[in-house]
């Protein structure tokens, strides 16, 4: 258990960094955003990049893997819809809450514990995790919170606006630039890389500090039942779809994973609600149910991260 701490503590404790900072005036809710541009614009990009071009394309386009975590997400997304319509939400709040359900934050949380956990994986982990979530999560998300909002046009036009807009990010840029380095061979300049890799580097310890600045600016909220089941479905049902998945279909054969990649992909799936739900969430008017699932998702992910890695050890 000790060394399970040894893994998350450093975390949280950056986290907790960012959110003293901000408290403490030492930084600005304002500057805490423009280092969360940096790291999702910059730092993140360079990483991905730097993963796709430089390690085998076997490795950093794993499909066995995006299946298990396609389905485990396609999963979560109907799960949570049919729970929340169930209890009579409506449409904004539904919306929202199958958002804060399914879109984990694999960029900050995610890439910094398996630094710590795989270090050899943590690019190659991160890569897989944003192409699904970036072309297939966060799409059907946005689908849903562009339809509690009721305007647009029809919608398979939205739907092309909403992935032209996705693929225009600059983590799927990069990650389409570096395959292509990948497939052509060519060999970029030492000196390049070299800077590629210094700002791949900023990503993990910069994207800790912002979510703790983050939290420590958020709106109040109501809700709090509403915001608890978000919570519960995001760190406890998620893992356990995922892990019901990738056993199911690698009991039926339809993929093969080892077992290090199937503890990625549970992990992946109960790391915290994703920073940028809040932004998202100002659109229905609901950043501070927003803000009381990502605060919610954050602190109660270091008692269930440690768990799960107790059990899988």
């Amino acid at each position: 258990m000790i060394d399970i701490l040894y893994i998350v503590l450093p975390i949280y404790l950056a986290i907790t960094l960012g959110f003293g900072l901000v408290r403490l005036k030492a930084f600005s809710p304002e500057d805490m955003k423009s280092l969360g541009r940096f790291v999702l614009n910059v730092a993140f990009p360079a990483l991905i990049f730097h993963a796709m071009a430089t390690r085998p394309l076997a490795d950093v386009l794993n499909t066995d893997y995006m299946l298990a975590y396609a389905v485990a997400g396609l999963g979560i997304l109907g799960v949570s819809y049919g729970l929340f319509t169930s209890l009579g939400w409506d449409a904004r709040t539904r919306a929202a809450g199958v958002m804060g359900a399914s879109c984990p934050n694999n960029g900050f949380v995610g890439y910094a514990f398996f630094l710590l956990t795989m270090p050899d994986l943590a690019p190659v982990i991160l890569a897989l995790n944003l192409l699904v979530e970036n072309l297939l999560i966060v799409p059907i998300c946005l689908m849903l919170l562009r339809g509690a909002e009721a305007s647009g046009h029809g919608g398979i036009a939205r739907l092309a606006r909403i992935f032209w807009s996705v693929l225009k990010m600059p983590l799927i840029v990069a990650l389409i630039l570096g395959t292509l380095v990948n497939l052509s061979g060519v060999q970029l300049p030492v000196s390049v890389m070299t800077f590629v890799g210094i700002l791949a580097a900023s990503a993990s310890a910069l994207g800790l500090v912002v979510i703790g600045g983050s939290l420590a600016s958020l709106p109040r909220g109501t809700n709090l039942s509403q915001a608890f089941l978000v919570t519960v479905g995001k760190i406890l049902i998620f893992p356990a779809i995922a892990f019901l998945s990738v056993t199911a279909l690698s009991g039926l054969g339809v993929l093969v994973l080892d077992d290090t990649m199937r503890a990625a992909l549970v992990l992946s799936a109960s790391m915290p609600t994703f920073t940028i739900f809040v932004v998202f969430a100002q659109r229905l008017q609901m950043e501070g149910f927003a803000s009381l699932v990502l605060l919610g998702t954050t602190t109660s992910a270091f008692v269930s991260l440690s768990l799960i890695l107790v059990w899988m050890t």
